[in-house]
């Protein structure tokens, strides 16, 4: 910016104050105080200006060695967290954090645990390294003891004193071995027996079957107080939701109380049914008014077209006469309109 250019911003901004002033917008006192902003402010000598530098260079490296001792600090901290963590045997809170969706449920073989140990994925480490523990090194003792183990944790029962004392099933009343399933999971006592050949009372039904079966809702199903529940992975995807079995007498149980018995679900089937078949009609319908809506909208643009440019020319050919041979060779015909005197060839298949 040269001199000539500071000069007329000086002029244009002592007229602006002028008229201000005249205006009554400022008084003499604020003019002056705008003044006093606008006049140049002396440079410091070249001491003053070295000393100022040297003052915030000292700050900055002040607040700098400050912030990083902070961090060690911290760092420290956490370091000592962790030891202590280790030291007592207890879980920090990030540890105790589980996935929702469980590997095992969807993953059979997890690749990414396996190394390559250029010997076909054979890795001796982890056969070797684990002791008895392992499958792969347990003896047929070992694996005996383990399966009765399992099996004993899993019927969560000892064994009755005697075998008349022992449960039976109450549809037979004979068979003592009872279906592990219906009686952990559903408090029934069914043998396996019973179970299949009776499936109108206990085969296992899913959620989507028992809304639309006997027409419960969520809250209904979701509430454990109501329903006994065995949840499995889903077989579609193992990222879906867990997919929920019920057994059929404990959900017809309770949809005979909400519907009033048999006869009243029966008449609740009747009545969606016929919501439905109303509902269809009602869209059915309202596709045909629609429908008709466009066909008189065309009946009209069409008689429109033929009012403005008249009707449209539908053209009457005479009898085909002989053409002649084309490029190819093939016999061709002619044919041409009486009223308007098209000519067509056509060819004769």
């Amino acid at each position: 910016m040269n001199a000539e250019q500071k000069a007329r911003i000086e002029a244009n901004r002592q007229r602006a104050l002028e008229k201000l002033k005249k205006r009554g917008i400022i008084r003499s006192e604020q003019a002056e105080k705008i003044e006093s902003r606008n006049e140049p402010r002396p440079k410091p000598a070249a001491p003053e200006l070295a000393q100022s530098v040297a003052e915030n260079k000292a700050k900055a490296l002040e607040r700098y060695k400050h912030h990083q001792q902070n961090l060690r600090d911290a760092s420290s901290n956490i370091n000592q967290s962790v030891e202590l963590d280790k030291s007592s045997g207890r879980k920090r809170p990030l540890d105790r954090i589980r996935p929702t969706v469980r590997k095992q449920d969807y993953i059979e073989y997890d690749l990414a645990t396996m190394k390559n140990s250029y010997g076909g994925f054979i890795n001796a480490e982890e056969d070797f390294s684990e002791g008895p523990e392992n499958k792969k090194q347990q003896s047929l003792e070992e694996w005996q003891k383990a399966q009765k183990e399992r099996k004993a944790l899993y019927e969560n029962a000892p064994p009755p004193d005697h075998p008349s004392l022992a449960p039976r099933c109450i549809e037979c009343h004979i068979n003592t071995e009872l279906d592990p399933l219906l009686h952990d999971v559903f408090k029934l006592q069914i043998c396996k027996a019973c179970a299949k050949a009776i499936p109108e009372k206990y085969s296992l039904l899913t959620k989507t079957e028992c809304k639309e079966d006997y027409f419960l809702t969520d809250p209904e199903l979701n509430d454990q107080e109501l329903f006994h529940r065995f949840e499995k992975p889903n077989p579609h995807s193992g990222t879906f939701a867990r997919m929920q079995l019920f057994v059929r007498c404990e959900v017809e149980e309770f949809a005979y109380k909400k519907w009033g018995g048999e006869e009243g679900l029966d008449n609740e089937w009747q009545r969606r049914e016929e919501g439905k078949a109303q509902r269809r009609e009602k869209k059915y319908q309202a596709k045909m008014k629609e429908m008709r809506v466009k066909t008189r909208a065309q009946e009209y643009t069409k008689k429109l077209l033929e009012r403005k440019h008249g009707k449209e020319h539908v053209h009457e050919f005479s009898t085909a006469i002989d053409g002649g041979l084309n490029e190819e060779g093939i016999k061709l015909s002619k044919r041409r309109c009486i009223g308007c005197g098209l000519e067509v060839n056509e060819i004769a298949l």
